[in-house]
């Protein structure tokens, strides 16, 4: 390969000749990066790329470059001034301005040049940089590039030299510039030829002069653009209808940010990303205080004046909520009338009702709240009153539903759950999906309101990214669905909360593995399965009937929280995943480091809530590991081992006598993501149990070096890490996949006595073996790695469909192990596996079970705690004296007794915490995972809890 360096003046350097749009190989930025350059040394030796990256413009976005820059030399009369950022810094801006904000060949030049401006007086915002010649892909690359983005504003990085950033903040006086530029814009006006002033363009996002933060995205006529933060109840029960004339609102352009660091959310680093949102996505206080006030004035007005009587009243929607984005987004007003006695009256009397109540709004409303208006656009649904309050000083807008609606749910006290028979009159109404929703919303509204800040916080994170997305929708690309086909934004608010609950629960977390999190399980779409149970569950026969049938209906499927009867999932996903992809490698998602940040720990449905016939397939979808990866990792263990074997202790006189690998991999248990497995190495210098806690510092640093060697010197298909854990005792490393996310394996390197030497395939170890292992052991358990290839043995030689119900078992052990535990520990996983092994023995041996029968098999064992005894003799027996002895101690043990059958010495689970995997256990069995199609339960094997 043809070596790459940049070299000092007057030495010799390596040229390339590249073709026309071809990208610079990774290397050679890398070579520039390792040179110890200072920043922008080499400039010149990209002076090509950076020639065609402004070369290729349009022209007349050239015109305008050269307008910004009779601009800055009229202000900056000396060009070469130290004091000013170089005018090369305003071509760079210039051309970002145009991408973000235009895009056309045929545009004004004023526009251009007042959006130019006011980025120039907001240039403590600015964060600029191009991917266009270097990206993230070089690990060198990616780390500095994080690194620069840290760099005091403005930072406009050359897209030609990373090194070289133009913008400079820490060095030029960008503060005289912005001073020029506001004094333009005020002293010379830019006015269109019929006497309007001319506006920036219209982008999504763009800080105005004299004000930080971020504005509202570019509104249009709000009957033609509803708010893209909507999570109205039209997404759920669409309807038409033009009963009322409508009045334009008012029509507002706010000049959006198209810096980075004020808009584009994946140029925004991920420790920033706390601040991104206090800074700009959080609600204008003055605007939600205006609003609060004309709410109230508003249902204080309808409850004076309108002929129908309200009981009481609910805010909703995303104001409600306490999720609404800065810039504009939905309230709902939903008033219960005494009228409606039931659902079915609520259509009939709706359309009058509605005429009243915009009657007397249009007619009273004569600006009781200073600073805001209102306004009623094109009325698009039936069952509902639709306007606005709109602060045109404040560029911020409020899209408002008001629903009259039957209080189905009555005044409930806090915490307390709506009576079944409220949803069973709600399921016997005959309602089409959602229909109804409205009635409980304040459910609606109290299952988010309750909710820790930081996670109300994450939720506006998320939007923020669904807004982009509508945006990028909105263009109509080819093949991509428009805005109205994604699902609502209240899909991704609950989608967020689920992953918090699932993954983290704490009230302080990682901003940016939440939102890892969440875009994870977005391109898990057609796996989701989502509800709560927090308002109604199985406990009624028709409720539970009416669950079990939305459980089986095609996926996504997020269930209201509120009603059953509305999939707030639904619509094309499919941008969503493809946008949620694009973004898990930007630098949002990436450490300080330079590495992705690692999301929760959540499955896109959760067992419990699986349908017990889609057990195969939740092991097939969520559990079962990616066989590519799989083969990866027995192809690289392979290569270590052999090189374990072949170099350790050249130089002394100790023999690797064989390497073992143990663990779930080496089952074929292992489950999807993080999994664990050990790497034992038998050496010559043990000659006995004991022998193992001696040299084994000195033997511990000798494999360590070599596994250094061997990471240097092999091929890998995955990522190759060796602890950096200054443990002399401890040797542990991981192989991760290069090509999927998350899936990785935790080996631990264990030097061991060869007790079994040379066993036979179906041998049985001499009894002296476990004779010695008897005399020797003092610590249940303590010699157990030297068991490693019968305890590998024992589980790899079972049916394919057994190993696959302990990766059940395994998952809903790990499920129970996020619980709160308090005192004491849960049993050990490994005792999980054998039970499970000994429910499928004793209920038949059939190597085509029933999963739902197994999994309820093993959960019945484990509620039966208290009665087992489980232990097996394929390794050793009673022939011996000594293990007779011994294992006739054993029994006599408090139970419950889960023996391993490789090493009779530990007793798995002793002493451990029973009752809470049983408390567990006791739930899933009256869960959807044990429940057939007609709701009756799963039955068990007739197993015995003893041997």
């Amino acid at each position: 390969m043809e070596s790459v360096y940049f070299s000092r003046p007057g030495e010799a350097g390596t040229h390339w000749q590249l073709s026309s749009h071809v990208k610079p190989k990774p290397q050679v930025y890398s070579a520039l990066l390792n040179s110890g350059c200072q920043r922008g040394e080499h400039a010149a030796c990209f002076a090509e790329l950076r020639r065609n990256f402004v070369n290729t413009r349009p022209p007349k976005v050239k015109n305008l470059i050269l307008l910004v820059k009779h601009w800055y030399r009229q202000v900056c009369p000396q060009e070469g001034s130290r004091e000013v950022p170089p005018a090369y810094a305003l071509e760079l801006l210039t051309i970002f301005a145009w991408e973000k904000g235009c895009g056309k060949d045929a545009f004004s030049l004023a526009q251009g040049l007042q959006t130019v401006l006011g980025l120039i007086q907001q240039y403590q915002h600015l964060c600029v940089f191009w991917t266009t010649n270097y990206g993230f892909e070089d690990p060198v690359v990616k780390k500095f590039l994080l690194h620069q983005l840290e760099r005091p504003r403005p930072v406009i990085l050359d897209p030609a030299d990373p090194t070289w950033d133009v913008g400079n903040g820490a060095a030029w006086a960008w503060d005289l510039l912005a001073q020029a530029a506001g004094s333009c814009c005020d002293r010379f006006p830019f006015l269109q030829a019929v006497g309007g002033a001319v506006k920036p363009w219209e982008v999504p996002g763009l800080p105005r002069p004299g004000r930080s933060g971020l504005d509202l995205p570019i509104l249009q006529d709000p009957a033609r653009e509803p708010s893209r933060d909507s999570s109205g109840l039209s997404a759920a029960c669409p309807g038409a209808g033009n009963r009322w004339p409508s009045r334009p609102a008012p029509v507002f352009s706010a000049m959006a940010d198209i810096a980075p660091s004020a808009l584009d959310l994946c140029r925004i680093p991920s420790w920033e990303l706390d601040r991104f949102i206090v800074d700009h996505l959080k609600p204008d206080t003055l605007f939600q205080r205006q609003v609060s006030k004309a709410i109230d004035v508003i249902l204080s007005c309808l409850r004076e004046k309108c002929v129908h009587k309200a009981s009481r009243v609910s805010k909703g929607g995303s104001f409600g909520r306490g999720t609404d984005l800065r810039g504009g987004c939905d309230a709902e007003l939903v008033i219960f009338l005494n009228c409606f006695e039931n659902y079915k009256d609520q259509g009939p009397r709706r359309a009058a009702i509605l005429d009243d109540m915009w009657a007397q709004l249009d007619s009273w409303w004569q600006d009781p709240v200073p600073g805001l208006t209102l306004s009623f656009p094109e009325q698009t649904m039936t069952e509902a009153l639709q306007f606005h309050l709109v602060s045109p000083t404040l560029k911020s807008r409020m899209d408002v539903s008001l629903l009259p609606v039957f209080d189905a749910v009555g005044q409930l006290s806090s915490g307390t759950k709506p009576d079944p028979q409220i949803y069973c009159t709600l399921l016997d109404s005959g309602c089409q999906e959602g229909e109804h929703s409205a009635c409980f919303s304040e459910l609606r509204r109290n299952f988010v309101n309750t909710r820790p800040a930081k996670l109300k916080n994450l939720i506006l994170l998320v939007k923020h990214w669904y807004r982009q997305v509508t945006q990028v929708a909105s263009r109509n690309r080819a093949g991509w669905p428009a805005c109205a086909s994604l699902p609502p934004a209240y899909a991704l608010e609950l989608l967020t909360i689920f992953a918090w609950e699932q993954g983290s629960g704490e009230h302080r977390f990682h901003m940016a593995n939440g939102l890892r999190t969440v875009l994870g399980l977005v391109q898990q779409h057609q796996q989701l399965r989502v509800f709560w149970t927090v308002n109604y569950s199985f406990e009624d026969p028709a409720l539970r009937m009416h669950l079990l049938s939305q459980l089986q209906k095609p996926r996504p499927l997020i269930l209201d929280p509120a009603d059953p009867t509305w999939n707030v999932g639904r619509g094309s996903w499919e941008l969503l995943a493809q946008e949620a992809a694009a973004l898990e490698r930007q630098a949002c998602l990436m450490s300080r480091e330079g590495i992705p940040v690692q999301p929760w720990d959540v499955t896109p449905t959760l067992l419990h809530q699986t349908p017990a016939r889609d057990l195969d397939k939740f092991i097939s979808d969520v559990l079962q590991p990616d066989r590519q990866f799989l083969d990866q990792v027995h192809k690289a263990v392979d290569t270590i081992c052999s090189f374990l074997r072949e170099n350790c202790f050249k130089n002394l006189p100790i023999k690797v006598l064989k390497v073992v690998k143990g663990g779930s991999s080496a089952k074929g248990t292992a489950l999807r993501g993080h999994s664990d497995a050990d790497l034992v190495v038998f050496l010559s210098c043990f000659h006995q149990f004991t022998d193992q806690g001696s040299r084994r510092a000195e033997i511990i640093s000798e494999i360590r070096a070599q596994l250094e060697r061997c990471k240097q010197e092999q091929q890998f298909e995955v990522k190759f890490e060796i602890s950096r854990w200054e443990n002399p005792r401890v040797l542990s490393f991981s192989l991760a996949s290069q090509m999927v996310p998350d899936q990785s394996v935790d080996f631990d390197v264990l030097p061991a006595f060869d007790a079994l030497g040379q066993l036979g395939s179906g041998s049985r170890p001499h009894p002296r073996v476990y004779a010695d292992l008897i005399r020797s052991c003092s610590n249940a358990g303590e010699y157990s790695c030297c068991f490693t290839e019968l305890q590998r043995d024992f589980i790899v030689s079972r049916p394919t469909k057994l190993k696959s119900l302990i990766r059940l078992v395994k998952h809903w052990y790990r499920q129970c192990t996020k619980k709160p535990k308090g005192k004491g520990s849960l049993p050990p996983q490994h005792g999980l596996e054998l039970l499970t092994v000994y429910a499928w023995e004793q209920g038949g041996r059939d190597p085509r079970f029933n999963m739902a029968e197994g999994f309820r098999t093993v959960l019945e064992l484990v509620t039966r705690y208290r009665q087992l005894c489980v232990y097996w003799t394929v390794n050793y027996n009673c022939e011996d004296e000594t293990i007779r002895d011994f294992l006739r101690t054993q029994l006599q043990k408090a139970r419950p007794i889960i023996l391993d059958p490789a090493d009779p010495t530990g007793i798995l689970g002793h002493s451990a915490r029973w009752d809470l995997l049983a408390e567990e256990a006791a739930a899933y069995m009256s869960a959807p995972c044990c429940m057939d199609r007609d709701g009756t339960p799963i039955l068990p094997w007739p197993v015995k809890a003893a041997v």
